[in-house]
């Protein structure tokens, strides 16, 4: 029955999803500014995530979606609160967005350098989304589009980024020399880069593993296993499409698994609801999806109990 509700899009979704957060926001006691602001930072999250699938029909036309979004966001409303990685993540989509749509071959050379330029100004919220350049090489040559000419695109669309950048900072902070700027921004990223490869931080070690960690990790790892059986190993559908969101996947878990105390599960939204509403759609068994749709539901009101 909760299956056949969310088979065809209905806009009054979208409203019982509102209603179903903003009741699990006041329940966990986070109804000051901070987390209404955080929430309407989510919904923006949000349309953009929704965006970036219709646009690229990466699901077909349901809203299974909307109850992978209240899983999700339900789950983690006390940790997603963090403004920096709220306001990267939307920054991410936007790129995302322009990456997903490199597969129509209508101008490329614009996508690559909005992609590129829109990874940058994620980074400056969070320097380790800079790890997302991968995606787009991969991208570009999935679809045959690298080239020496699309390489020098994305030099042109970091020049272009910096450059933003390093007005932004002489705005906020006076003015600095160029080379100390250079200077700076390299030993980040650098610092980073180590970091996010070294898994040195001991996260692992200092955070808690609630119940909801372990709930979110093995709806993941089942659900994944499932997307890449139905979509790769059985019928090998859409091939390049799956293996595009199987890397933004990889890639969300590395930075989430770097920095597990903090809001980095927000960068996990698209993968999710990609991944949760595939795995719905081909299951042939209504007594299933009914199950799942009904567990997701109210596993993030039962957390409030652990």
């Amino acid at each position: 029955m909760i299956a056949t509700f969310f088979t065809k899009s209905n806009p009054i979704h979208y409203i019982l999803a509102f209603i179903y957060l903003m009741l699990l926001f006041y329940i966990k006691g986070s109804h000051d500014f901070s987390s209404l602001f955080s929430l309407v930072l989510l919904l923006i999250s949000v349309f953009f995530v929704n965006f970036i699938i219709s646009k690229n029909t990466l699901n077909k036309n349901n809203n299974f979606g909307i109850v992978a979004i209240c899983f999700f966001i339900g789950l983690f409303i006390e940790e997603l609160q963090s403004y920096d990685l709220l306001f990267s993540n939307i920054f991410l989509l936007l790129a995302l967005r322009r990456i997903y749509s490199i597969r129509s071959p209508l101008k490329i050379n614009k996508k690559v350098f909005d992609a590129a330029f829109w990874i940058l100004m994620s980074s400056i919220f969070y320097t380790p989304i800079l790890l997302f350049f991968i995606l787009l090489l991969i991208t570009m040559l999935l679809y045959s589009h690298f080239n020496p000419k699309t390489i020098l695109i994305i030099i042109f669309a970091i020049i272009s980024g910096s450059s933003f950048i390093y007005c932004l900072e002489i705005i906020n902070s006076g003015y600095f020399s160029l080379f100390e700027f250079i200077n700076i921004s390299l030993f980040e990223i650098t610092t980073n880069g180590i970091y996010l490869l070294s898994f040195n931080d001991n996260s692992f070690i200092d955070f808690k593993w609630s119940f909801k960690i372990v709930i979110l990790l093995v709806f993941l790892t089942g659900f994944t296993s499932l997307y890449i059986w139905n979509g790769l190993v059985k019928t090998n559908e859409r091939r390049r499409s799956i293996t595009l969101v199987l890397f933004t996947t990889v890639l969300s878990l590395i930075i989430v698994l770097n920095n597990l105390n903090s809001a980095a599960f927000v960068f996990l939204l698209l993968p999710i609801i990609v991944i949760f509403t595939s795995c719905l759609e081909r299951s042939k068994s209504s007594i299933i999806r009914n199950l799942i749709l009904s567990i997701s539901i109210l596993l993030p009101y039962l957390s409030v109990l652990f």
